[in-house]
């Protein structure tokens, strides 16, 4: 009873990072197999690159993982990010997906550390915010038809930043006019959130 207990335990406590991208459900991480991952952790041991073959046949390259967080180059259009966040007395698993072409937007969603979703939400900035104060702001919003944000989690400390990515799919005149008006976003995590700076 004792040793099954301990052995428990000790799964619970070996959740790290590294356990958690190993075993991630395919809806997570669909274009890696489990192989695919495991190979990607050793290589990066190695100090080698971290690239792969993946499910589609394209490349894919783990380009950071430590005991909470990992980046991930899932395509050449897409990417992952995951971070561990204290949340409650325990802990919640952010999970940022990007796609980019000539602009990048990105979703953000919580877990658990079973992979069921997190009660957390996030509370997608509105174009205005990214904004600086201008006396032309209606003028301006007019040009931004399309919500397209990139977001990203910091590799050191529990931060997250916005940035609105439309400005690179404008024409020529209007990204000189709205891109320098605008500013990234900061968002700490406090108290099982991520709160605007």
């Amino acid at each position: 009873m004792f040793f099954s207990m301990l052995l428990v335990c000790s799964a619970v406590v070996a959740q790290d990072m590294r356990s958690l991208f190993l075993n991630a459900p395919d809806s997570i991480l669909p274009l890696l197999t489990r192989n695919n991952r495991a190979d990607c952790i050793d290589f990066l041991d190695a100090g080698m690159r971290a690239r792969v073959t993946n499910r589609l046949d394209g490349i894919s390259e783990l380009l950071f993982i430590d005991d909470d967080y990992m980046e991930l180059s899932s395509s050449a259009s897409s990417s992952v990010q995951m971070r561990l966040l204290p949340c409650g007395g325990d802990t919640v698993i952010a999970v940022v997906r990007s796609v980019c072409a000539e602009a990048c937007d990105s979703r953000i969603a919580f877990y658990k550390r079973d992979w069921s979703v997190a009660d957390v939400s996030f509370s997608r900035p509105a174009v205005a915010d990214f904004f600086v104060a201008t006396d032309s702001l209606d003028h301006l919003l007019k040009r931004c038809d399309i919500y397209l944000v990139r977001l990203s989690l910091a590799r050191e400390g529990d931060t997250l930043s916005a940035e609105y990515t439309m400005p690179r799919y404008m024409s020529e005149e209007d990204s000189l006019l709205v891109a320098p008006k605008l500013r990234p976003l900061l968002y700490r995590w406090r108290d099982g959130a991520f709160i605007r700076e």
